[in-house]
């Protein structure tokens, strides 16, 4: 496959919507590696899904693999709040312009590339994305991209990055704080969710929702509640294609909901 758009948009359709965003691991083993070999193993051999680090930095090694070149950075989610810069994503070159790949931004993430241009709009699979560039304010606030997203109605900013190349270092430090940080809401709630073409699914704890892509934004279509051990390993296994053995799945199911403190640092609250 030669690094071309058609090429960069087929590998970016494929990551978005062949692995689902989840945290299991949180809850399961408390680590996860970022390294080719134990993406390998986990999203590859295993099945299963993972969150920015791991997603975008599988979408990155394929990009490679096909010849593209890539740039790695990291953005700050300002979503809801702002957050630590800990949402890895990926700027690719191609035929002359700059594109922004991103597979792993939970509920939000995008279905297609991004072009680096002020003012871009793209409708990705009936819900609306822009790139903006936001001029330096003094000292306070230093220029930087925005990438923004339409929900309920309104433009909304979801994230915003430099084309300051990251390293592996920032990578493992970001990684870090999603599975261990205090503020970080990952320990919160057991989360997966995965595009479909025109919409979502999402399972929160135990809470299974569906949700319909306008150009207003996700409007929610149905919710049921998986009252039963069956019925949640059925749902991670059918709906999202998550394979886990029985015991992770028991663990899973056992565990009570908590509150949450707050927005997820991948903005990967999937409600």
């Amino acid at each position: 496959m030669p690094p071309t758009l058609s090429a960069l948009e087929t590998l970016h359709h494929e990551h978005a919507y062949g692995w689902a965003f989840e945290n299991l691991d949180v809850f399961l083993n408390g680590r996860n590696g970022l390294d080719r070999g134990s993406l390998r193993a986990k999203l590859g051999s295993r099945k299963r899904g993972g969150w920015c680090f791991e997603l975008n930095e599988w979408l990155a090694l394929a990009l490679e693999d096909a010849g593209f070149p890539v740039r790695r950075l990291m953005a700050r989610n300002v979503y809801l709040d702002h957050r630590p810069r800990t949402h890895q994503i990926t700027l690719v070159e191609v035929e002359g312009q700059l594109w922004t790949a991103d597979a792993g931004f939970g509920a939000q993430t995008p279905r297609a590339p991004m072009r680096l241009e002020d003012g871009y709009e793209r409708i990705q699979d009936g819900l609306p994305y822009r790139m903006e560039h936001r001029p330096p304010s003094g000292l306070a606030e230093p220029g930087a991209w925005v990438l923004g997203m339409r929900v309920e109605g309104v433009w909304r900013d979801l994230y915003r990055f430099t084309l300051e190349s990251a390293t592996a270092a920032d990578f493992e430090v970001g990684n870090h704080f999603h599975l261990t940080h205090p503020s970080s809401s990952f320990p919160d709630v057991r989360m997966v969710t995965r595009p479909f073409p025109g919409g979502r699914l999402t399972l929160a704890d135990r809470t299974l929702k569906t949700w319909r892509n306008t150009l207003d934004g996700e409007v929610l279509d149905a919710q049921e509640d998986l009252l039963t051990l069956q019925a949640y390993g059925d749902a991670l296994a059918q709906r999202f294609g998550l394979e886990l053995p029985g015991p992770a799945i028991d663990r899973l199911f056992s565990l009570e909901p908590s509150i949450s403190r707050g927005s997820a640092p991948c903005a990967d609250r999937p409600q």
